[in-house]
């Protein structure tokens, strides 16, 4: 997808993909899955999700979101004033252990961060097109270290009945993307018929997939 597609859906408040409430399959199962020692989390393309809230309670949360407007409704939703400065070409909006890079996520460079435990996809790859896919997963392994894992959410449904975004990405695919990664599927959900974020989608099924992702 294009950049200006998705800052078009901010400016013009076109958000079916935000979710309100925080993720129910991270709620359910991401608790469990950390290590005492694990304090630093990854979120790409995070718009202004409030799951960034959650991880805040004991980690470092890094974001990337391409829209300013998502950086700013983030802070002002949550009553929350950003500190805001420039670095490397990308504003950063922080406060307290949040801090949002807002640009290309493409721009920004992994190497710059001190290592994460944790990266957290919960919209970001079935954002792209299957063209852009393995180009978004090869960028996002420069934010990996030997011991970073991934808690990635996915969809599925017949690609035929829907044009994305968002985008089914199956589970052949996502072993494919990581095929030198350790890929457990965690979970699924069963959301035909419910919405998805804030959006019922127009399908005959659809399944949201968790996968844990490491290089174990």
């Amino acid at each position: 997808m294009k950049q200006q597609f998705w800052l078009d859906c901010w400016t013009n408040t076109r958000l079916g993909f935000h979710q309100d409430e925080l993720q129910p399959l991270m709620v359910e199962h991401f608790p469990n899955l950390v290590n005492a020692t694990d304090n630093r989390i990854f979120v790409p393309l995070c718009g202004k999700t409030a799951d960034m809230l959650f991880f805040a309670e004991r980690f470092k949360v890094i974001g990337n979101e391409l829209s300013g407007i998502a950086c700013h409704d983030f802070f002002e939703d949550n009553n929350l004033l950003a500190n805001v400065k420039e670095r490397n070409g990308f504003t950063i909006f922080e406060q307290g252990n949040i801090e949002l890079h807002q640009g290309d996520f493409f721009a920004l460079d992994g190497k710059q961060f001190q290592a994460f435990d944790w990266i957290y996809d919960r919209a970001a790859i079935i954002a792209f097109p299957a063209g852009m896919r393995r180009e978004y997963v090869q960028h996002l392994k420069n934010f990996m270290t030997a011991e970073t894992r991934i808690f990635l959410l996915t969809l599925e449904f017949p690609e035929d009945e829907m044009k994305g975004p968002p985008f089914s990405v199956n589970e052949n695919e996502v072993r494919q993307l990581f095929k030198s990664y350790k890929v457990i599927k965690q979970a699924e959900r069963d959301l035909t018929g419910q919405k998805f974020a804030r959006i019922k989608l127009p399908l005959s099924s659809l399944q949201e997939i968790l996968y844990i992702i490491s290089t174990e």
